[in-house]
């Protein structure tokens, strides 16, 4: 039978330690915002360990990104964007309405400043 959802713990892991640094997070401090050890982190980022739910869903709320972010395995979608495309798609994803328009222009105006 073929399953329409995968887990593809690779994928997860690659996306948590790409989240992380985006983040600005040690993997020190990762783990001690969401209650795990840094080896256990190390572990994660790694692929030597898979992680609970509750610590992906832990890892997401700290990463402030969209849980299927680090769950999809839509691997056609990762070929079409780039990485830091598909954390910012993460990020968008849980904002409100006005919260995405006070973006586009916070975005508009990074774009007028760095062209001037």
């Amino acid at each position: 039978m073929e399953h329409r959802y995968k887990l593809d713990y690779s994928v997860i892991a690659k996306r948590i330690k790409e989240a992380r640094k985006i983040a600005g997070l040690t993997q020190a401090e990762l783990a001690e915002k969401i209650n795990i050890s840094a080896n256990a982190v190390a572990k994660l980022e790694t692929n030597l360990m898979t992680a609970s739910l509750q610590t992906l869903v832990n890892t997401a709320n700290v990463l402030c990104v969209d849980i299927n972010y680090l769950l999809s395995d839509d691997k056609s979608q990762m070929k079409e964007k780039s990485k830091i495309d598909t954390y910012l798609d993460s990020l968008i994803f849980g904002l409100t309405q006005k919260d995405k328009e006070f973006m586009i222009r916070v975005i508009n105006g990074l774009k007028i400043h760095s062209c001037s």
